[in-house]
């Protein structure tokens, strides 16, 4: 009898050892994955990312725990918002501990980031970069909040994958670090001028012969005047690329790229302010639909929201191959050495987003067929309302 309750009792520990094993194991192929996004779920950029995040996890890691967080600092201007918002990140962050942290433009690169870098030496600075970078932007703040959160646990840091850079990812400290990886944003100039040279073939009374590319004064903005200024627009004469702070600036670049024939480029426009001093930008669809008004060549953006906006015709990069490609990345792990520059895989995915009410009024519905066929093929034309076509290079 005794031996057979020592049999008993060895089969109901082996049991539970299993059942710890397997349960490790389960836990094991359930990453935690924290998706932080700059701004919010009213750009339609957010949300196609996060579809292609959601069908890629679903197809290949089934089982990961995935949490969003979405910033909405594109709304905000203030830097105790911008404070707030980094430190409910911080926080959320120490408390769930994810393995992966997948960020989603700039901002989110700068405050969080770059404060759960994994550095070869294994070497902390007394002053986060993510802290410094926060006070080169906001003076004087209370950061106190960074000293609370920071990880000093090499092993303990997550993956960081990142999305939607516009420029380059070294202000943030990534090319020092081990446990980065990512996809750029980087503006596919090739389509781009294609359009604009349709565009300026089929549109208007007079042909366009310049591009003026015009922006607001963001940070990302500022950044990418130099690949306008770098990129070859022939046979179109590049005009100054302009970032503005305020809509009286904005007006006058209008008025300039009409006086030198020139058709705009917008990329961003979300940032530019009522007045000098203001703390409060003009709506994005006001700034837009100003412009189509007042615009005598046509008007190109490129950004996802931009025919949402009241805009005719938008080339822009595609949100779900950026969403899907944090996936991919994601699955590589920590690396052995430090990212460079080359190994930041670059977005080959671009939409064609057309209001086709506007083609038919501000180019009597004379672009090449191309652009409308494919919509109606698909599905995705709409007379009313916006169509985007997805294109992929070879």
């Amino acid at each position: 009898m005794k031996m057979m309750n020592n049999a008993i009792k060895l089969t109901i520990l082996f049991i539970l050892v299993i059942t710890v094993v397997l349960v490790v194991q389960h836990k094991r192929n359930e990453p935690r994955v924290y998706v932080i996004h700059s701004y919010n779920t009213d750009l339609s950029w957010v949300n196609s990312i996060d579809e292609g995040i959601l069908s890629k996890l679903k197809s290949d890691l089934p089982s990961a725990q995935v949490r969003f967080h979405y910033m909405d600092l594109i709304n905000h201007n203030g830097c105790n918002f911008r404070r707030r918002s980094t430190r409910d990140v911080l926080y959320g962050i120490n408390d769930w501990k994810p393995d992966y942290i997948l960020l989603v433009d700039d901002l989110a690169q700068q405050l969080i980031g770059a404060h759960y870098l994994a550095y070869e030496d294994k070497h902390f600075p007394k002053q986060s970069l993510a802290e410094q970078l926060f006070l080169q932007d906001c003076p004087g703040q209370n950061v106190d909040f960074y000293q609370q959160t920071y990880q000093k646990d090499w092993d303990a840091l997550p993956q960081i994958v990142f999305a939607g850079v516009n420029y380059s990812v070294e202000p943030y400290g990534y090319f020092e670090a081990v446990n980065t990886q990512g996809i750029y944003e980087h503006k596919n100039f090739l389509s781009l001028s294609e359009t604009l040279l349709d565009l300026s073939r089929y549109c208007g009374d007079e042909r366009a012969i310049a591009v003026l590319p015009l922006n607001d004064n963001s940070t990302t903005a500022q950044r990418e005047v130099v690949g306008f200024r770098q990129y070859s627009w022939f046979p179109l004469q590049l005009i100054e690329p302009a970032t503005v702070d305020t809509f009286d600036q904005w007006k006058q670049q209008v008025e300039i790229a009409n006086a030198n024939q020139a058709m705009l480029l917008i990329a961003n426009y979300q940032q530019v302010k009522t007045q000098a001093g203001s703390n409060q930008f003009v709506p994005a669809n006001q700034l837009v639909n100003w412009t189509m008004a007042n615009a005598k060549y046509p008007v190109l953006g490129a950004g996802t929201n931009f025919v949402d906006d009241g805009g005719m015709i938008t080339v822009a990069i595609a949100g779900q191959e950026q969403g899907k490609e944090l996936v991919n990345l994601m699955k590589l792990g920590r690396q052995e050495v430090a990212l460079v520059d080359s190994g930041v895989k670059r977005a080959e995915q671009f939409l064609v987003g057309l209001a086709a009410r506007k083609v038919k009024q501000f180019c009597n519905n004379r672009l090449p067929a191309i652009y409308q066929a494919y919509a109606k093929e698909t599905g995705l034309y709409r007379f009313e309302d916006v169509s985007e076509v997805l294109y992929v290079e070879p």
